[in-house]
């Protein structure tokens, strides 16, 4: 790589670290592992691709997708926020982004993507214990996948009897979310050729405030990452190849 070209990749670099909150929105420590995993184990070009991302809320992964070049459908059981409008206008990838709404259980795509992405929207699916519509929703995407297309993915595990605890005292949706273990994760990828996956956080989830889950975030990775068992973490990244 000649120094032009590096110098442009660093500063590429750069400022993407610097836009992750917007990207990931909270716990951005932990939580934007993913991107960093994703960029490493895909093998899409990101600058060419057509992108479908599920539950996008306020826009971030659509932009992080966007601001690489990609174009995405940006979609969720409800139209976009004005958040996520904003948020694209504001980084003007607004020409790169459609919107639509779209269930997840029932996606009216058929070999069209050559990437699906979600963050943290398996939980909410099956909510009140529908392990059925999590796998369904898994099914849809794949389905939405070209042959060689990739899902990247991030979601909620179960984590430790402490995580599990206080997610039922002290979070609103704590006992309504079906939170998944690693063995579904690859239950319901399983029709996938090739799946690369990383559990990571333990400490992250217990902060308050995002300085709290930040300066947490940071143990997790300094720390907690080589010493917790896997079972014990509460996020689970990846990259799952049609």
């Amino acid at each position: 790589m000649d120094d032009e070209k590096r110098n442009e990749a660093e500063a590429q670099s750069i400022g993407m670290k610097s836009n992750a909150a917007n990207f990931i929105e909270w716990d951005v420590c932990n939580w934007s592992s993913a991107l960093d995993f994703w960029l490493a184990h895909s093998t899409q070009n990101l600058s060419t691709c057509r992108a479908l991302e599920i539950g996008t809320r306020n826009g971030g992964l659509s932009l992080w997708l966007a601001l690489q070049g990609a174009r995405v459908l940006a979609t969720d059981i409800d139209p976009p926020t004005q958040a996520a409008l904003r948020l694209h206008e504001s980084h003007g990838i607004s020409p790169y982004v459609q919107y639509a709404s779209i269930d997840a259980t029932r996606i009216p795509f058929k070999v069209e993507f050559d990437i699906v992405l979600f963050k943290s929207v398996l939980g909410a699916i099956g909510r009140l214990g529908d392990k059925q519509s999590q796998s369904q929703a898994v099914k849809e995407m794949y389905d939405a996948l070209k042959p060689g297309g990739e899902l990247f993915f991030a979601e909620n595990l179960i984590g430790s009897p402490l995580h599990q605890f206080c997610r039922k005292k002290f979070v609103r949706w704590g006992n309504t979310w079906r939170y998944v273990s690693v063995g579904e994760i690859q239950e319901f990828l399983a029709p996938f050729s090739k799946v690369q996956y990383s559990t990571i956080g333990f400490a992250g989830a217990f902060g308050r405030t995002e300085l709290q889950r930040s300066c947490l975030g940071i143990l997790d990775r300094t720390v907690f990452q080589h010493t917790i068992p896997t079972t014990w973490k509460y996020i689970i990244v990846g990259v799952a190849k049609k």
